[in-house]
């Protein structure tokens, strides 16, 4: 009798008319947690660049060229050390950038592209990824747009590579080397 009258209570439940919803759930309801800020605050690594999976690696790979490229005419090398704190050319591109702002000379040019890339080699934490990179002609000016050296001209098909590791605390990758060329 008892589970008779259970069963007649949860049914005359559903038959009751219900109104739908005209709101959406609030941001509490989400159970993911935002990702650390990773990069400069105006230009972050984006979300895509931050998993642990082939497509972020080149999704990284591709921020870390546009990342090159801003810093060039900032010039700053602050987040390259950051990004790269094991990688010596990382840090030899960051101490030029560094150098280049301390004596007040901004570069010209310089813009690098990546013009083909191979499928990235992905095992454990680690991953490399061969590519092939374009740059334009660059030249560094001094603080009145005088040039203070005979710069470098454009080059293509450079053989290029870069290795990275995936940092579980930053929920990003972290360049180990980069060779351009």
């Amino acid at each position: 009798m008892l589970a008779a009258l259970v069963a007649t209570a949860v049914l005359s439940g559903c038959s009751e008319k219900q109104e739908a919803s005209d709101t959406l759930p609030t941001t509490a309801a989400e159970t993911t947690e935002s990702l650390p800020l990773v990069g400069p605050a105006d230009f972050p690594v984006p979300d895509e660049a931050r998993t642990k999976d082939a497509a972020g690696a080149e999704a990284f790979l591709q921020y870390w060229i546009d990342l090159l490229n801003r810093q060039r005419s900032v010039p700053d090398g602050r987040s390259l050390r950051d990004l790269g704190p094991e990688c010596q050319n990382c840090q030899r591109i960051a101490q030029n950038y560094d150098e280049a702002a301390a004596a007040g000379i901004q570069y010209d040019g310089g813009a690098i592209t990546i013009d083909d890339m191979a499928q990235p080699t992905l095992v454990g934490d680690e991953v490399t990824i061969s590519f092939l990179a374009s740059q334009s002609a660059v030249r560094r000016l001094d603080a009145s747009g005088v040039p203070v050296d005979s710069g470098q001209p454009a080059a293509t098909k450079l053989s290029s590579g870069i290795t990275m590791r995936w940092s579980g605390e930053d929920q990003t990758w972290l360049i180990q080397g980069f060779d351009l060329g």
